[in-house]
C-alpha cells in the first residue's frame, strides 16, 4: 500500500520525527490528539496497469502557526525527489504539487494540506 510507504519515509525522517513522532495516521486524526500531528489520505488514484501515480494528501496540524509551517517544510524537504524501495514498493519519484495554509476557529487548529503525485511501478 502506498500510503504505508509514504508514512514510512516520513517516519525514517529525522526532522518530522522529531516534530510528530509517530502521530501520524489516515485521516481524520482522533479528537484526542496531541499536536502536532500528521494525518494523510490518497486524493486521487488513475489507473495505470505498469506504474501508480496516485495523489497523496499529507495534513500538518498544529496549535501554534509557526510549528505547522515548520512541519510542512520538514514534511516536502522529505518527500521532494524521493526515490526509492520502501516497504517492496518500488518509488520512482515523489513530486510536491501543491499546498494551502488554513486556520479552523471551531478547532483553534492551523492545517496545511499537502498534494504529493507519487510514481511507482507496480
Amino acid at each position: 500500500m502506498i500510503e504505508a510507504a509514504v508514512r514510512s519515509i516520513l517516519l525514517a525522517d529525522p526532522t518530522v520525527y522529531g516534530l510528530v513522532g509517530t502521530r501520524m495516521q489516515p485521516a481524520p486524526l482522533p479528537l484526542d490528539t496531541t499536536y502536532p500531528a500528521i494525518s494523510y489520505l490518497k486524493a486521487s488514484n488513475a489507473y495505470s496497469r505498469i506504474a501508480g501515480r496516485p495523489r497523496i494528501q499529507i495534513d500538518c496540524w498544529s496549535k501554534d502557526w509557526t510549528e505547522c509551517q515548520t512541519l510542512a517544510k520538514a514534511v516536502e524537504t522529505a518527500l521532494d525527489g524521493y526515490s526509492g524501495i520502501v516497504n517492496s514498493v518500488n518509488i520512482e519519484i515523489i513530486v510536491p504539487l501543491n499546498s494551502q495554509d488554513f486556520y479552523d476557529n471551531e478547532t483553534k487548529l492551523y492545517h496545511v494540506p499537502y498534494d504529493f503525485k507519487v510514481i511507482y511501478r507496480k
